[in-house]
């Protein structure tokens, strides 16, 4: 495979994309091949050193946004005949809720482990302000005469930040792994997009 195929090749792999991106990719990618050249490789080990077409595609694509992929997956890969395009028009109405539908379920997966993450952080939060505001009023009611209830008051949220305080450790740990568990999901669903896309592609130039 010679540079023009090599680049062909995954032009063809990210079709749908904007031309834009794909331009830009290719320009990368074509430097890069040129820059192994000058450093003295053949052109085959230039394009071996890069990677597979599949491979910079694929990781072409995992960097593209969601609504980038999505609008990539429904562009049509060849010419469509008359009668396909009349039962795209005549069920779009069908296909815009399904999409909608799609996009909310993403959307509400994305906000419940949000929430999730938000409210635990505040719990925390909460628990430590709380005990500092009560350290705080213990201790101007002691020096006004409280006597007990005030050092009560005191021992109590001293007790409650000491818990507030032994929790930021697993909180953390837990809002990271919510975080990367909403980045799992969305590179998850890239990976959906990217083989449906990918299948579309093979079964099209089959065609072809």
């Amino acid at each position: 495979m010679n540079k023009k195929e090599y680049l062909d090749s995954i032009r063809s792999k990210l079709a749908g994309l904007p031309e834009k991106d794909i331009n830009s990719a290719i320009e990368y990618y074509e430097e890069a091949i040129e820059d192994r050249i000058e450093d003295g490789l053949t052109e085959e080990q230039a394009i071996n050193a890069v990677g597979t077409p599949e491979e910079i595609a694929e990781k072409i694509l995992m960097d593209s946004s969601i609504p980038k992929l999505i609008t990539a997956k429904a562009k049509p890969q060849r010419t469509l005949k008359g009668w396909e395009i009349a039962l795209i028009i005549i069920g779009s109405p069908l296909w815009i809720i399904i999409g909608a539908w799609l996009l909310m379920m993403f959307l509400w997966v994305i906000l419940v482990i949000f929430f999730v993450m938000l409210t635990i952080i505040c719990f925390v939060l909460g628990i430590i302000l709380g005990s500092l505001t009560g350290i705080v009023a213990g201790i101007a009611q002691l020096f006004s005469g409280g006597g007990a209830q005030a050092l009560a008051v005191i021992g109590i949220c001293i007790m409650m930040l000491g818990i507030g305080v032994l929790l930021v450790v697993p909180v953390k740990a837990a809002v990271t792994g919510l975080w990367e568990l909403i980045a799992k999901f969305i590179r998850w669903v890239k990976r959906k997009l990217i083989g449906n896309k990918a299948k579309k592609t093979e079964i099209n130039t089959e065609v072809n």
